[in-house]
């Protein structure tokens, strides 16, 4: 009987935790001195991102610590990378370090699976679900009353007319300031 109680207390918590896949490897000592680098390292830097995305910010904190500075500086000091990430309407958002490294990020991801072939809007809704993940997995964010249309955008899958009423109202309000000023 005390078997069968303590089964029924705590299997639901198994059922419910979620195991997360470990980090990939990299070398965190790079130092990005030979062009070479950045091609050989560019499979690590997709598998990174697609962790990071993938991964609530509260897992292995130390690991997704050191890979976000890997992906940051192998994006940053790469010469044969350019890539251009839309904030616009959407810096409401993004005010705390891991919101923004979740948009950026998957912003990064979808340019580079796409090598400047894909579409900016596509692109924004990468960067759009990698922080609706985020917020999700996050009991504070996932209550904040601001993500509350993005959510709901997201539920009624509805996410690409959302993306697209948020930068028209943002460009026609940039349009609005810009004729007040002359």
């Amino acid at each position: 009987m005390k078997q069968l109680i303590f089964l029924l207390c705590f299997m639901p918590l198994t059922l419910w935790s979620q195991e997360y896949r470990k980090c990939p490897s990299f070398n965190s000592e790079e130092k990005w001195e030979k062009l070479q680098a950045f091609a050989e390292n560019e499979k690590v830097v997709l598998n990174l991102l697609e962790w990071l995305t993938s991964t609530p910010p509260t897992e292995q904190l130390i690991e997704r610590s050191s890979a976000s500075i890997f992906v940051m500086e192998w994006v940053t000091k790469n010469p044969n990378l350019k890539v251009n990430v839309e904030v616009g309407p959407y810096s409401e958002y993004l005010f705390t370090e891991d919101l923004m490294l979740g948009y950026l990020f998957g912003n990064v991801l979808y340019a580079l699976r796409h090598e400047g072939k894909g579409k900016p809007e596509a692109q924004r809704l990468s960067g759009l679900k990698s922080l609706l993940f985020l917020i999700e997995h996050s009991e504070v964010s996932s209550k904040d009353r601001v993500f509350k249309p993005l959510l709901r955008a997201n539920r009624r899958d509805e996410l690409n007319e959302f993306d697209k009423e948020m930068w028209l109202n943002y460009k026609s309000h940039a349009l609005l300031s810009l004729q007040k000023l002359n």
